[in-house]
């Protein structure tokens, strides 16, 4: 057995499925391995969207910013400030330019409202 092999456990198994997949007990316990692998891909690649977009949005913002105090503006998002996806052949700065604008603002306000309704610090979400 490899040691990766080795560090996969029950426990840490079933772990994702209760915490990450917010399964019951029961549905962990009657899903079919395959089915669990599935859903934890299905998970991760909503994270990853999640992630990569509340990225574009903050590389946007940044870029807009720093162009106020430039004499010539930047036009790329992605030659101000580059992340881990930029080579993949997805060009998510162009597809979200493309995009109508009354559905890039229906996105930051969705974006707003998930601020607004998650506090991940305990605090009160601000009006």
């Amino acid at each position: 057995m490899t040691a990766e092999a080795e560090a996969l456990t029950l426990g840490k198994v079933r772990g994702w499925g209760l915490g990450l997949l917010r399964l019951s007990r029961r549905d962990f316990y009657e899903m079919r391995l395959g089915e669990f692998w599935e859903a934890m891909q299905a998970y991760w690649e909503e994270q990853t969207a999640d992630r990569r977009h509340l990225g574009e949005l903050a590389r946007g913002l940044g870029v807009r910013i720093a162009n106020l105090f430039v004499k010539k503006p930047m036009r790329k998002a992605s030659k101000f400030w580059e992340m881990p996806w930029d080579g993949d052949g997805l060009d998510a700065a162009r597809a979200m330019e493309a995009l109508p604008i009354e559905e890039r603002a229906r996105m930051a306000k969705e974006f707003l409202q998930r601020i607004d309704k998650v506090d991940d610090h305990g605090g009160e979400p601000e009006n």
